[in-house]
């Protein structure tokens, strides 16, 4: 069955009381942050380091996404404040095949703001309080433009989530904590990607933009993360096999974003869900013949 260990649950109850379950088959599923924060918090004897973490694998390779993008102001009115909040548009001219970029990203006219973010919506020279930016609100806020889109960041082995053993959550765990930064390509790819948002922004017709960059500064837990678990069949380089097995033992797996061995250059949740479908059919199989 396990290589040594038989999979344990330990979990509390709704009356904060430790409870252990055991199981044929344990599949965790928590994302890419508090996956990784529970295989590093699974310490025993037989795995000093965490399951999974003999080769300092788990909590390694962070990826978010890095938005980037830019905005422009136009003479006349392009937004219809009565159709809702969802993006309506979408570009994927730039998820692939860039010369000079790694992977790419899309572009789409991101969500409809409320007044309240749209205050802190400006060019660089509006301004930023009193009158004149009150002006600025009502004149217009229907009349600004925005694309933007995450693009792919680059695997960093130390961009990590790791444990903050000085700060713990209610039943005294360790949280998640972050670490790292960002690989010097993210923020080229997020140059390429403005400056392509600002091209259409002009040719649509604005007549003032600016642009936003990224892929610069520490790791966050913005958005999309994934990466802490990376999935590949050489376990001195890796957390799990190709269907999300941790290699130290037969029956415990990981289906969730920390298995992605890049991003991409699109929300992941997709690619997430398929790989869930992928995992759960191989364990299926696996453990309904053996």
């Amino acid at each position: 069955m396990a290589r040594g260990v038989l999979p344990l649950f330990l979990f509390f109850d709704e009356n904060d009381k430790s409870c252990t379950m055991e199981a044929d088959i344990i599949v965790i599923s928590a994302s890419a942050t508090e996956t990784a924060r529970l295989l590093l918090n699974s310490k025993t004897p037989e795995f000093p380091n965490g399951i999974g973490n003999n080769n300092d694998w788990v909590g390694r390779n962070l990826q978010g996404h890095s938005y980037t993008g830019a905005s422009g102001l136009f003479d006349f009115e392009i937004m219809d404040v009565t159709t809702g909040p969802n993006t309506t548009m979408g570009i994927m001219d730039y998820n692939h095949h860039n010369e000079g970029i790694i992977g790419g990203g899309l572009l789409a006219n991101e969500f409809f703001m409320g007044p309240f973010s749209f205050s802190g919506h400006r060019p660089p020279d509006a301004p930023w309080w009193g009158k004149e930016h009150k002006k600025f609100q009502r004149e217009n806020y229907t009349r600004i433009g925005r694309l933007f889109g995450p693009i792919q960041e680059m695997p960093l082995f130390d961009a990590r989530v790791t444990v903050a053993e000085n700060v713990k959550d209610y039943w005294g765990v360790p949280v998640a904590a972050f670490s790292g930064g960002h690989h010097p390509l993210d923020y080229k790819h997020c140059e390429f990607l403005s400056h392509k948002a600002e091209e259409i922004l002009k040719a649509a017709g604005s007549y003032k933009t600016w642009r936003y960059g990224g892929g610069e500064g520490d790791q966050g837990g913005g958005q999309h993360q994934a990466g802490t678990c990376r999935m590949r069949n050489d376990p001195g380089t890796s957390v799990t096999d190709q269907y999300g097995r941790i290699h130290d033992l037969e029956n415990l797996y990981i289906a969730d974003g920390s298995i992605h061995v890049t991003n991409g250059g699109l929300n992941p949740v997709l690619t997430i869900m398929a790989l869930a479908f992928r995992i759960g059919e191989h364990i299926v199989n696996k453990w309904t013949k053996a």
